[in-house]
């Protein structure tokens, strides 16, 4: 069901419409994934796409407080489906914390923190190595990403420690599932979802792994690698999982795909392969966000406006090798030293 509110856009009367991809304010229609500012303020509500002048909404009177949630609680909806990382789980819960609008969300394999007028910062749990916490407040440590700090979570502190510990434990179940189905011999390997790890990580379970992925891209990237092959399974949409490989080199990192959603290989002028592998995660192995011009990003556009991470991977990418008749001769040419 719509909801019109009256008010006044820019000091004009005017109707609002809180819809489920945007807000209709007298003809158009402002998209929320282009909506990366809000401001709050007691009288009026600033609304800023981020290639086009603020909007301002006033004299919304009574209703004041049921158009600011009914409009965060879409755009948030519509901005976390359009974020790369999401993969169409819904959450487990939501928590409103401190004075400023912003929302930490948790999901089955990550948790975000969803500020009204910054860009959302995701921490999946494949890479989540620490959560810090300090009376109501806590801090998630991930590799290859800037430590996040959110609170105060006040009252629903506790609620939220034991969802958190409840999410992991689940990831972790998961994880381990995802391996062991990839081989028999794999089950009881316990490396999360989304990190690559290599043969001195995995120790007795890599004759496995590297036999699980064999092939000639394997060969190949193996043999430019050496020992700082990394091997892990991605977690796609629709519950879809993906082996996939990191080979850094002198010259930079392979990131190669295995089995059916496999189609190139990407090539990285970096030596920072926790970075990289953050990105991946971050846009669920979505390699068109890093290499797509931006006036075919599409959908993807929101990601790479708002991440730091997934603009550097695209900053570094050197080469994408379709996987045809000269891939091996491509793919030495960028990475052979």
């Amino acid at each position: 069901m719509v909801t019109s509110f009256s008010c006044r856009v820019d000091g004009r009367e005017a109707t609002a419409q809180v819809l489920a991809e945007g807000l209709a304010l007298e003809g158009r229609t402002l998209a929320y994934v282009d909506l990366d500012a809000v401001a709050l303020e007691e009288l009026a509500i600033t609304v800023t796409p981020y290639d086009a002048a603020p909007v301002r909404i006033t004299h919304l009177a009574a209703r004041r407080d049921e158009f600011v949630r009914d409009l965060l609680a879409a755009r948030a909806d519509a901005r976390r489906a359009a974020l790369l990382q999401w993969t169409g789980d819904r959450p487990i819960d939501s928590y409103l914390v401190g004075a400023t609008g912003t929302r930490t969300v948790l999901f089955a394999d990550a948790v975000t923190v969803e500020p009204v007028s910054r860009p959302t910062a995701i921490v999946p749990f494949g890479l989540l190595r620490a959560v810090e916490r300090d009376g109501y407040r806590f801090t998630f440590r991930a590799v290859g990403l800037t430590p996040v700090t959110v609170g105060p979570f006040g009252p629903r502190t506790d609620e939220f420690v034991q969802d958190l510990e409840r999410a992991r434990a689940g990831f972790a179940a998961r994880s381990a599932a995802a391996y062991a189905a990839l081989d028999d011999r794999l089950a009881g390997f316990a490396a999360p979802l989304g990190t690559a790890v290599c043969a001195a990580d995995a120790g007795g379970y890599w004759g496995a792994l590297r036999a699980a992925v064999a092939g000639e891209e394997t060969d190949l990237l193996a043999d430019l690698a050496g020992d700082g092959l990394r091997i892990g399974i991605a977690a796609l949409a629709r519950e879809q999982t993906m082996p996939f490989l990191l080979a850094p080199t002198p010259r930079g990192v392979a990131v190669e795909g295995a089995g059916e959603q496999a189609r190139a290989t990407y090539v990285f002028a970096t030596d920072d392969i926790d970075r990289l592998g953050a990105a991946l995660l971050l846009t669920s192995f979505r390699r068109e966000a890093l290499y797509l011009p931006p006036e075919q990003l599409g959908r993807w556009a929101l990601a790479v406006r708002t991440s730091e991470v997934v603009r550097w991977a695209r900053s570094v990418l050197a080469g994408r090798v379709v996987h045809d008749a000269g891939w091996a001769e491509g793919v030495r040419a960028l990475l052979a030293s």
